[in-house]
Order: structure tokens, then C-alpha cells, then sequence
């Protein structure tokens, strides 16, 4: 015995499962629920790429740079001693470690560039970053090797550039002076290459080089200060609260600044470019609810007598509008459905099978990265059945302004 549905339910099917003599009809049938279908593919295939772009290249930042940065005002650096007393009464900070920063030239095998070098402490840096999960060879234990020629770590693409490898030597030229800002004739100083790092960022990986904070003192004339510190945090996206707090304790001798803060043009670019594709590919959604619109109108005039004798019979106006609109909302069920299986299928492809291979150069990663964010389904879902059912309303209600008896003598 099967479950009664409502009359108003069973005629909508009944009108678009179509006859022969309405082939017009089940042709935009059919016409509308595949634009629906493409169109809410498209749109969770697109939002899955540029969800994954953004978390990506977060994930990529965060294994790069610290969560909140401590640097003293332009132009100055910090003493070095221990600020731990600055840090341990703030529950969110779970680490926190010195380092300098500074330009140089490095000259290797074949050629010479310009780079930023990175000077930490090879014991707190890790708790902070995580670079020493970046290393792709050698060991990062080796940076802190202070007999003979001094350690150096090299970005993967740095290291292609230069052509050199593990065990080689490379030269840095920094200018000379007392502090980071002075001119003057340059010094050089040679380094042993024991370690390349691979970020996945082509910024980082094509410019930065790292040494041990001690040698970065000596080479940029910074005995006994650093350029900042940088922190970790709990949850590296609750960081209003811990700045705040951490920019009490420092007041005017230093400014903090969070890692979106650091990157907030690049995430605010990924962001609005998210929110435009989501409008443009909302108007394939918008055209196929129009092909609906105008099925609809054509199933209203094949469909008069059909009306009529319903009137006749006792169908409310309200139940006629009610078939009609039941008949758009199962056409944009089926290809809100459709459309979701086939974007979530497209989205497992690009993701598992990574065929699609990007310049590193350009974009910063090199796949296409790819994330499904269940809230980005339902939204393109509700949206999609939203633009279905606004498309319905007006067919719907000329088919319940239709009068009875005029329709009744059109048998």
C-alpha cells in the first residue's frame, strides 16, 4: 500500500511527465533542468577551487610565517634577551622566537640574486613556524653547526637558480655600516649550503635564505638585537584578542601585527574574487529559471481545458497556483540535485587525480588546490531552488486567474 500524496503534487507530475502532443513542453523541460544542473556544477566546482586556493595558500603562510609579529618601530631594532615574561601571563601564546631579517645578494654557481635572509634560533623557530618541516634535504639541525664554513638553508627554487646543492658553497654580499640601514662598501661572506626548504609559496621558495641567528648578528651588525620576535597561537584565526593583549604589554615599543594583516590584500583579492564568480555563475542558474518561467507559460496554454475542467470539478484557484508552482519546484529539485552530484563528483576528480597543473610563478601553488565547503552547497542549493520558485510565481498565478467557464467552452 503505498503513501497518498497530495492531488495538486500528483497532476504536477503528471504535467511534466509531458504527452506526445506537448513534445514542446517536455523539450523545455528537459532544456531547464539541464541549466539548472550546469549551473549548480559550475558553481560548486568554482567555489571548491577558490576555497582551496585560499586555504591553500593560508596553510601554506602559516607553515611559513609566525601568527602575530613583533617588530619595533620603522627603522629600529630590539634588544635580545628573554621576553617570556611578556608572553606567559596571555593563555593564546604557546610560543614565541627572535629573529632578523635583512637583504643581501648570494652569488652561487650560476648566477647571482638578490634574496631576504632569515636569521632564527634553530631551537624556538620550529615551535613558532614550523620550518624545520619545510626542509625537503638535509637536516635542520645542521643550521645550528657552528665549526668551519657557516650553515645556510636555500629555498627550493633559490637553489635551481643558483644551481647548487647540498654540501656547496654560495657567497652573500650584504652592505656594510653598523645597522641595517646604512650604505657603505659591501662584505662578503661564504656559506655552506646544508639544507633546502620548500614552502610551497614561489616568493619564499625563489628568495629566501636562512641562517642561524647568531651568524645573521654578525653579517648584518646586530650583536645583541633582532629585528622582532614572532608568536604562535592557539588558533592562529582568534588573534585580535592576543595582539591587544601582547600590544599592552609592549606599548610604544613595538607594533604587532597579525598574519592576515601581513596578507590581507592577497586574502581580501581571493575573497572578492569568490563572491564575483558566485554572482556570475548564478546567472546560468538565472537563465535556465527563466527557460522554466517560459515551460511553464507554454504548459498554461496547452493546458487550459485540462484547468478547466479542474475548476469545474472544485479546484481552488490557490490549488491551481499551488500545481503549477509544485511542477517549477520539482524541475528545480531534480536539477539542484543532479547539479550537485555532478559539481561534487567534478570536485573529488580535480581534487584525487590533480590533472590540472599550474605555474607556480603565477599563482603561488602548483595543482589546483580544491576544498567542498558544505556550507557553500547548501548556499548554491538554496539559491539555485530559490531562483527556481521566484521564476514560478507569475505562470502560476495566470494559470489561477484563468476563468472556468471560458476554458470549460474551449472543449
Amino acid at each position: 500500500m503505498g503513501f497518498p500524496i497530495p492531488y495538486e503534487l500528483f497532476i504536477a507530475l503528471r504535467y511534466l511527465k509531458g504527452s506526445r502532443r506537448t513534445l514542446g513542453g517536455n523539450l523545455t523541460s528537459v532544456i531547464a533542468i539541464g541549466g539548472v544542473t550546469v549551473g549548480v556544477a559550475a558553481l560548486i566546482t568554482t567555489l571548491a577551487v577558490m576555497t582551496g586556493f585560499r586555504e591553500d595558500i593560508r596553510s601554506k603562510i602559516l607553515g611559513t610565517q609566525p601568527h602575530l609579529l613583533v617588530q619595533p618601530l620603522a627603522g629600529s631594532v630590539m634588544e635580545e634577551r628573554d621576553y617570556s615574561d611578556r608572553f606567559t601571563p596571555i593563555p593564546e601564546v604557546t610560543a614565541w622566537a627572535p629573529f632578523i631579517l635583512g637583504q643581501a645578494l648570494i652569488r652561487g654557481g650560476e648566477g647571482t640574486q638578490g634574496v631576504v635572509v632569515k636569521g632564527v634560533d634553530s631551537q624556538r623557530e620550529p615551535h613558532v613556524t614550523g620550518l624545520d618541516t619545510r626542509v625537503i634535504y638535509g637536516h635542520w639541525s645542521d643550521l645550528s653547526v657552528s665549526s668551519g664554513t657557516s650553515p645556510v638553508f636555500l629555498g627550493k627554487e633559490l637553489a635551481k637558480n643558483l644551481g647548487v646543492t647540498l654540501g656547496d658553497k654560495v657567497i652573500l654580499a650584504v652592505s656594510g655600516g653598523d645597522d641595517l640601514v646604512s650604505g657603505g662598501l659591501p662584505a662578503f661572506y661564504p656559506f655552506l649550503v646544508v639544507g633546502v626548504l620548500r614552502t610551497g609559496l614561489y616568493d619564499y621558495d625563489s628568495n629566501l635564505v636562512v641562517v642561524s641567528l647568531p651568524v645573521a648578528q654578525k653579517i648584518f651588525h646586530l650583536k645583541g638585537r633582532v629585528s622582532g620576535l614572532g608568536v604562535r597561537l592557539t588558533d592562529p584565526d582568534d588573534f585580535e584578542g592576543p595582539s591587544l593583549a601582547i600590544q599592552g604589554r609592549f606599548s610604544s615599543e613595538a607594533l604587532v601585527r597579525s598574519w592576515l594583516g601581513m596578507n590581507r590584500p592577497l586574502f581580501s583579492a581571493l575573497q572578492l574574487e569568490k563572491v564575483v564568480m558566485f554572482l556570475i555563475l548564478t546567472l546560468i542558474t538565472l537563465v535556465a529559471a527563466f527557460t522554466i518561467l517560459s515551460n511553464l507559460l507554454l504548459v498554461t496554454a496547452q493546458r487550459v481545458r485540462e484547468i478547466g475542467i479542474l475548476r469545474a470539478m472544485g479546484a481552488t484557484p490557490g490549488a491551481i497556483q499551488r500545481i503549477f508552482l509544485l511542477k517549477g519546484l520539482v524541475m528545480g529539485v531534480v536539477g539542484t540535485g543532479t547539479g550537485t552530484a555532478l559539481g561534487l563528483t567534478l570536485a573529488w576528480v580535480l581534487k584525487h587525480y590533480e590533472f590540472i597543473k599550474l605555474p607556480a610563478d603565477v599563482y603561488y601553488v602548483e595543482r589546483l588546490p580544491v576544498m567542498v565547503v558544505g556550507n557553500d552547497v547548501v548556499l548554491v542549493g538554496l539559491a539555485a531552488l530559490a531562483i527556481v520558485l521566484l521564476a514560478t510565481i507569475y505562470p502560476a498565478r495566470l494559470a489561477a486567474r484563468l476563468d472556468a467557464l471560458d476554458a470549460v467552452r474551449r472543449l
